[in-house]
């Protein structure tokens, strides 16, 4: 089975959109002016005054104008009200505004500790990083890091970010995509499931978590993206979506300065 996804928050869905819109109006207004030419051009009656019908025709040709201008005025407001597309990455700011963005960190250091969850250093975590890569290559820009619970050199979580700071083609990506094309691709591409958004908090940008399958079974992997970065939080442990988004705002909070 084939399956069509639309982008609903693109620039080009909300052209689309507005050229819906000014096309089915552009059609009202050429079936109006057709199916009324007849009655735009009343003939004078048998000893009628023709001083009369032409009155008449001017009062009916000022009436189908008058139409045509509500209809192409309704139509203009309705394309206005469509055009509504999500904002760039790079275009978003937290709940505080311009000021607010002046000052939100766009750096991303790894946190020693958040929650239960304690970083994995030294042979631990070249270790960790072996087992969960099994011979594939890393992506360009982007940096991992592993956690364990309580110094058991278990991964119990995998944190992985890039940021505009040291990896310049995600600047690019930002500048033409939003924060829900962001989302799309990446999880479409971790085949995730039961995907769903949650509150970014005083940070803002966006915040999603979805279930992928692990080899032990359903693990949750949260998103989180702004302007100038993006973070992954994949927690082994079976978690709930929402206790998920908690534990990876969390993370953030200490991660980004």
């Amino acid at each position: 089975m084939i399956s069509l996804s639309v982008d609903t928050t693109s620039q080009s869905f909300a052209l689309g959109q507005v050229s819906g819109v000014l096309f089915i109006a552009a059609v009202a207004i050429t079936l109006l002016w057709k199916l009324s030419t007849s009655w735009r051009a009343p003939s004078t009656p048998y000893g009628g005054d023709p001083a009369e019908t032409a009155r008449l025709e001017g009062k009916r040709r000022k009436l189908t104008i008058a139409v045509t201008l509500l209809i192409a005025a309704a139509a203009v407001v309705q394309a206005v009200i469509a055009y509504n597309p999500e904002p760039r990455a790079s275009e978003t700011a937290p709940p505080g505004g311009a000021e607010a963005a002046l000052h939100q960190p766009s750096s991303i250091t790894a946190p020693d500790s958040f929650g239960d969850y304690r970083l994995m250093t030294g042979e631990a975590a070249e270790r960790a990083e072996t087992a969960v890569l099994a011979g594939r290559s890393k992506p360009q820009g982007l940096r991992a890091w592993y956690y364990d619970k309580h110094g058991d050199e278990d991964v119990h979580a995998v944190f992985m970010a890039r940021s505009t700071e040291w990896d310049p083609t995600l600047k690019d990506e930002k500048n033409t995509q939003s924060i829900s094309q962001e989302f799309q691709g990446f999880f479409a591409g971790a085949k995730a499931r039961d995907v769903a958004k949650f509150d970014p908090g005083q940070a803002g940008g966006g915040l999603s978590c979805g279930y992928v399958t692990g080899p032990d079974g359903d693990q949750s992997v949260c998103v989180w993206s702004d302007a100038t970065t993006f973070g992954v939080l994949r927690i082994v442990d079976p978690t709930a979506l929402a206790d998920a988004a908690q534990i990876t705002t969390a993370l953030r909070t200490s991660a980004m300065r």
